[in-house]
């Protein structure tokens, strides 16, 4: 071939591709020519090695501040929370327990606090060892204070024992299908009729499709709590009682849709209303019938 540059002529011979490129090996079906790493030393190794240790020490701080997290958020259970602070704090182990995580719901009702709804609805309860799967109670040191509620209602809802004591209201139903029962409520004419309507400076709070070791209902404050309407619907334990205190209420309804035995038969009491209930009105209609709820 012959190139052609001004006055010059270049002649040149057949011209091949090389068979290899430099700085790399032959290209075969089983190797792929990969180029060599680079080699670092000295002060570059170094810091290479610092920004290694501290990218591990950031992580592990990390996952030890999102592992060890103590808020939960209303309503998880294994929690308490201070209503109405829908933040709640992680509750440990139960003593007889200790390996295992609480599933204990604890609402504690700061003292003065204003609820217009606290709906339940919808919740397993029960835990071997615990003698309560719902309760209602003050923290220890607080005296006189009570959980004032306009209607409580109770639906659909089963447990193998019932206790209720002091308490005062306005007009109780009872009307429960329960495998022995005593009631001891005593008439007050002196009971008034409770009225609680205003939602101002009050929130709605909702359990619903939870599974808990049980629920505890607690008093924060000698100035007591006011809930316009406490409902629990199809809440059902295997283990331990309803045991409702320091209540004072206008209108309660536990109708014939619950059911209360522990399978003792209908001469041994599984539901029990203590003579520290107190209420201007009293419809009696509980059932006796061999129940075993379990």
């Amino acid at each position: 071939m012959k190139l052609r540059f001004g006055p010059k002529t270049i002649t040149l011979n057949a011209f091949r591709f090389p068979r290899t490129l430099p700085g790399l090996k032959p290209i075969t079906p089983i190797r792929i020519p990969i180029p060599g790493l680079p080699k670092i030393g000295g002060n570059k190794a170094a810091f290479l090695s610092l920004a290694f240790v501290a990218v591990g020490f950031a992580l592990t701080i990390f996952m030890v501040v999102a592992t060890d997290r103590t808020e939960m958020i209303w309503p998880t259970a294994g929690a308490e929370y201070s209503l109405p602070n829908t933040i709640g704090k992680k509750l440990p182990s139960d003593d007889h327990t200790p390996l295992d995580p609480s599933m204990t719901l604890r609402i504690n009702l700061a003292d003065g606090v204003r609820l217009d709804k606290l709906h339940i609805k919808d919740v397993s309860l029960g835990k071997a060892g615990l003698s309560e799967s719902f309760l209602i109670d003050r923290t220890t040191g607080v005296t006189g204070a009570m959980v004032n509620v306009g209607l409580f209602r109770i639906t659909n809802s089963s447990a193998p024992t019932l206790d209720w004591s002091n308490m005062n209201i306005g007009e109780l139903t009872v009307a429960a299908k329960v495998d022995g029962h005593t009631n001891a409520a005593v008439l007050d004419a002196t009971i008034p009729n409770q009225i609680i309507l205003s939602d101002r400076e009050s929130g709605t709070y909702i359990v619903q499709g939870a599974v808990t070791d049980r629920i505890i209902l607690n008093l924060n404050g000698d100035n007591g709590a006011t809930i316009r309407e406490l409902i629990i619907d199809d809440v059902h334990a295997h283990t331990g009682a309803f045991d409702f205190q320091y209540m004072s209420v206008g209108v309660l309804e536990f109708g014939s849709t619950n059911s209360i035995g522990n399978g003792t038969g209908v001469n041994v009491s599984s539901a029990v209303i203590n003579d520290t209930v107190k209420a201007r009105v009293i419809n009696d209609s509980l059932v006796d019938t061999p129940i075993k709820v379990q």
